[in-house]
């Protein structure tokens, strides 16, 4: 059964934004909604409030799960659009702060209808993509790329250290490769028996779905583009999950502070407290980060 999707450092992020009650945020990442109805409740009838997601499931979810009043718009689109997405809905009022939380939600990760991003669903396709418009798969993207070329994906977007490894038996068996249980029994039997290495299906898994997406471009893009429709005085605040995410993250920032257009919000990156991680697991490797545009 499909486990209630938990907002990591969610009282973390409303203070890191001073929601005004007649202000306008965005969430650019609506997921299960529960950051944006917490925004949502924080926000009078004046106030205006834009989630974004890519995944239309999670923008359905949504739909069906909360009453969505007229001052909460939900749009399916890639956040790195964010400019474009305030001129189609016609909204040219003062913004006031933004959020993206970067992690996957718990109902993508076990309900995510047929598209493989759990390592765990062994007889979905591997698919893996937010958007299914777009046209490139995982599947597509093991067949295609080669052994040289999953090395490097592996190694950079998984920061797997058997990538060479894993790269040679997928591209050896690349035939009998269709479903998520094929890949994973092919990649534990191209890595070492070792306690203290941790998953390297996690670690493959989050690579594709990071290469299928093409999410550090879309978050290089997102982050320049929100800070620059910002309203004087806005806030940006981001929840990373990896250290990839958090490295373009945190030297977005220190450029605009180092061009005297920022203000970071905490002097120390803020992650969860001990009774966050014990309730939710998945909440550990988070990281809030907060920018203030002067």
């Amino acid at each position: 059964m499909t486990k209630i999707h938990i907002p990591v450092l969610l009282e973390e992020c409303l203070e890191s934004l001073s929601i005004k009650a007649e202000g306008f945020y965005i969430d650019c990442t609506l997921g299960d909604g529960g950051h944006s109805y917490k925004m949502l409740s924080r926000l009078s009838s004046q106030g205006l409030l834009l989630s974004i997601d890519q995944d239309q499931h999670a923008i359905d979810f949504v739909k069906n799960f909360y009453e969505i009043p007229s001052n909460w718009v939900l749009v399916n689109s890639n956040f790195s659009k964010i400019s474009q997405i305030l001129i189609d809905n016609d909204i040219t009022r003062a913004l006031d702060g933004i959020l993206m939380d970067l992690g996957l939600s718990s109902r993508q990760l076990e309900s995510s209808h047929d598209r493989g991003f759990s390592y765990q669903a062994d007889n979905e396709p591997l698919d893996m993509r937010m958007d299914e418009k777009l046209g490139v798969t995982a599947l597509d993207m093991l067949r295609a790329s080669s052994e040289k070329e999953l090395t490097k994906l592996f190694a950079v977007y998984g920061e797997e250290r058997f990538a060479r490894s894993i790269a040679r038996k997928i591209k050896n068996n690349i035939s009998r490769i269709n479903t998520v249980g094929d890949l994973t029994g092919l990649i534990y039997g191209a890595v070492p028996a070792a306690p203290n290495h941790k998953n390297p299906t996690r670690r493959v898994f989050q690579a594709l779905r990071i290469a299928v997406n093409d999410e550090l471009y879309s978050l290089e893009q997102g982050l320049d583009k929100s800070f620059e429709i910002l309203a004087a005085n806005g806030r940006l605040s981001v929840i990373s999950f990896h250290s990839l995410e958090d490295r373009i993250v945190k030297n977005f920032f220190d450029k605009q502070v180092k061009k005297d257009r920022g203000e970071l919000l905490f002097k120390k990156v803020v992650v969860p407290n001990q009774e966050e991680m014990d309730r939710n697991p998945r909440a550990s490797s988070a990281k809030l980060r907060t920018i203030i545009k002067i």
